[in-house]
């Protein structure tokens, strides 16, 4: 998987950065997140985990797109600076622009997908079953994680 990293950021009366990263599977799979956060408020590594309000990141959009380049799911995971899924976990490094950690993105619910993993060892990409039950759609090892 290639990690594409897009600093889109702009300055304005509160300092607000987006940033854009973009993972890329051998088996066609495409996974975009556009991020924003106050950049005079955030520390150097930022941080979400759980439902409910976050101190780092304003919003947070990841999009799932299949080997067709169809999107096949989108989910808004922070809106107005609150986390809207159980789940959500993202952690981020300003200065290395590296993802960092564990992280958790997309839906929890029966249909929905996600993308879950240690960006150190391997990310999974996951479809809940309507039953419950999750299906692995697609894996990456760390040794094919690259930044673009």
């Amino acid at each position: 998987m290639a990690i594409s990293i897009v600093n889109l950021g702009w300055i304005d009366s509160v300092s607000a950065t987006t940033q854009e990263i973009e993972l890329n599977s051998e088996q066609g799979y495409r996974i975009e997140t556009s991020f924003s956060y106050d950049a005079d408020q955030a520390q150097k590594a930022i941080a979400a985990q759980g439902k409910g309000a976050t101190k780092d990141l304003d919003s947070f959009k990841v999009r799932f797109y299949n080997p067709d380049g169809e999107m096949i799911a989108s989910y808004d995971n922070i809106v107005d600076g609150i986390v809207q899924a159980n789940y959500f976990e993202f952690h981020y490094d300003r200065t290395t622009q590296q993802l960092l950690g564990e992280i958790d993105l997309g839906g929890e619910s029966a249909g929905e997908i996600f993308l879950k993993g240690n960006v150190e060892q391997k990310l999974v990409l996951m479809k809940i079953e309507p039953s419950g039950e999750e299906k692995i759609m697609d894996t990456w090892e760390v040794s094919k994680i690259s930044n673009k």
